[in-house]
């Protein structure tokens, strides 16, 4: 680290109105070009400590400088502002103009820049952030994630030597998180100060150094492969750290050879040549016709299309065609690019959005009749959309909670013990949140207050839309983990994922939509036995799959969805191998 760094922090100690501080004397000092990593729990501090660098917040005690300039000095805001580019968590907040390309323009204007200067950053951004077709659209009318690469795109056509990104990529799909990643990279090596906030192990291997925060404190850093190799301490810290190290880290403790801070597949792949040898299949993915429900599907969409604006300029295709079923008690992941229609489908399924061409038949509503039985579909499928905070609207938590069974006339003992049944299963005590201000709580906690409130009327289908999006590792974990458990209850889940572990963790079959139209549908195993199919529709393998094809493709036969899983699996084959020398 340099003497001068270009970020200095020291001491920095801010709290909101509560009086909690939520940093509390952090220090840290950014040298110039590096690649700096924020992880921490929800609620740790990240965002507050990222919004001190370009001066959105100022430090109550302690001091931040950029470039030795105080962010507490009024006469350097717009130098500091000039230096720091600022990429926020929710694409909304930053969005200002009526299209795409003037939105972008918007900062660079600002600065009194040459207007044939600006058009040529503008356009330079938007063909870096895939934006260029869209640029006279309305932002509005963009995906969740079009409106975070257009927030990208505004910080990249001001040409800043310092980029912050705060959850910059959490509504990306697998392949525009890797070109987010891959442009970031870039412009680090070409003298950019990246510090990034994330959630995305995968995404902190990219960083040069990892700072980790807890309660407002700066309690580890590193390189990622010394704060990965803190394993337990990292799980203390409601974090993880991505399946392949976990891989690494299991298969240490019985073939030492395998180094247990390895993060690359090929790395583990390579220490475990010559410990195992060639054997048969242990294990196939079962056929659909063996896992087919006979009871028949509780949803059913068939040609399914939708135009949004039909009849006006504005038009444009939303849905080509869409195909799919829903089984009682199973998980259906939906996947695929940002903008390729997801969210369409997935509003189609509780009536928010009737079908103006094909069909969908859900809970036994035919929703394309017009006396469709809405008022059924909305008590039996549940919804929770991709930023569920936006969905409550009361003062107390108990009485967001209850607001559906009071629609529903319940009796108010039956509506005390639906609330109470909402909240445990999303893991908050009744007694400690029911009449807590909404206001109080944290993202995470507005997350599960939001999936509680849909809970309650204990729907038959629950549709949810970026479920973990924003939530650390562990309580995507937990949340994951109790949708596995309304499933064994009966409940079908239906989600919109760009995470393909979490397809891993929790799915039963994968539907692909690309462009407007599914192109697939699989089961799970079959894409674990063969991660080929994933790669056929232009996802990136996820690293544990990407292992496992390695050890096929010499002849070892492994299979596994979870670490544990796979571990298990080589050290199956390590004992054969043993026993046969």
């Amino acid at each position: 680290m340099s003497l001068n760094p270009l970020i200095n922090i020291e001491r920095v100690t801010f709290e909101y109105e509560t009086g909690k501080p939520v940093l509390n004397e952090v220090s840290l000092a950014v040298s110039k070009g590096v690649y700096l990593a924020l992880l921490g729990a929800n609620g740790s501090g990240k965002s507050t400590l990222a919004r001190h660098i370009n001066g959105i917040l100022l430090p109550k005690v302690g001091r931040v400088s950029v470039q030795g300039m105080d962010t507490r000095d009024e006469s350097f805001k717009m130098e500091i502002r000039k230096l720091v580019g600022m990429v926020f968590q929710h694409p909304d907040n930053q969005i200002v103009a009526t299209t795409v390309e003037d939105d972008v323009a918007f900062g660079p204007e600002n600065f009194n820049l040459d207007p044939q200067e600006i058009e040529e950053r503008v356009t330079t951004a938007l063909r870096e952030t895939g934006l260029l077709e869209l640029r006279t659209r309305p932002p509005h009318l963009l995906s969740g994630g079009q409106k975070q690469r257009l927030a990208i795109a505004g910080a990249l056509a001001m040409e800043q030597p310092i980029l912050v990104l705060d959850e910059a990529t959490s509504m990306l799909d697998a392949r525009g998180r890797e070109d987010v990643l891959s442009l970031v990279r870039r412009l680090n090596q070409q003298g950019t100060t990246v510090v990034a906030v994330t959630h995305h192990m995968e995404e902190v291997l990219e960083a040069d150094t990892v700072a980790v925060l807890d309660k407002g404190k700066v309690v580890l850093t590193g390189t990622p492969r010394e704060v990965f190799r803190q394993n337990q301490r990292l799980r203390e810290l409601n974090l993880d750290v991505p399946l392949i190290a976990q891989v690494a880290g299991l298969l240490h403790r019985r073939v030492p050879e395998v180094p247990s801070d390895a993060i690359e597949p090929e790395e583990i792949s390579d220490h475990l040549l010559g410990k195992l040898e060639p054997r048969s299949k242990t294990r196939q993915a079962p056929a659909s016709s063996e896992r087919m429900d006979t009871t028949g599907p509780l949803i059913t969409v068939q040609e399914l299309a939708h135009t949004y604006m039909a009849g006006t300029p504005l038009a444009h295709l939303g849905l080509k065609r869409a195909d799919l079923h829903v089984n009682p008690g199973e998980a259906v992941a939906i996947v695929g690019a940002t903008g390729s229609g997801k969210s369409t489908v997935m509003q189609h399924l509780n009536g928010i959005y009737r079908p103006q061409k094909g069909s969908v038949l859900t809970v036994e509503v035919d929703l394309s009749r017009a006396d469709a039985n809405i008022a059924k579909v909305r008590r039996e499928v549940g919804m929770l959309f991709q930023n569920p905070e936006e969905q409550l609207f009361e003062q107390l938590v108990g009485d967001d909670v209850s607001y559906g069974p009071l629609e529903a006339k319940m009796d108010l003992r039956e509506v005390r013990q639906r609330v109470r049944y909402g909240l445990e299963m999303v893991g908050l005590d009744f007694d400690v949140f029911k009449d807590r201000p909404i206001y109080a709580l944290s993202g995470g906690e507005k997350r599960r207050v939001a999936l509680a409130g849909v809970l309650a009327l204990k729907p038959r289908v629950l549709v949810l839309d970026e479920p973990t999006a924003g939530l650390d590792p562990v309580s995507a974990q937990d949340l994951l983990r109790r949708l596995d458990r309304l499933k064994l209850e009966g409940v079908s889940v239906v989600f919109v994922t760009h995470n393909l572990e979490e397809v891993l963790n929790l799915a039963d079959r994968v539907v692909i939509i690309d462009q407007a139209e599914t192109r697939g549908a699989y089961w799970v195993d079959e894409l674990v036995a063969d991660p080929t199919l994933i790669a056929s529709h232009g996802f990136e393998i996820p690293a544990i799959l990407r292992l496992q094809q390695l050890l096929r493709q010499r002849g070892i036969d492994v299979f596994g969805r979870t670490p544990e899983e796979l571990v298990a699996s080589i050290l199956d084959g390590l004992s054969s191998a043993d026993s046969a020398s």
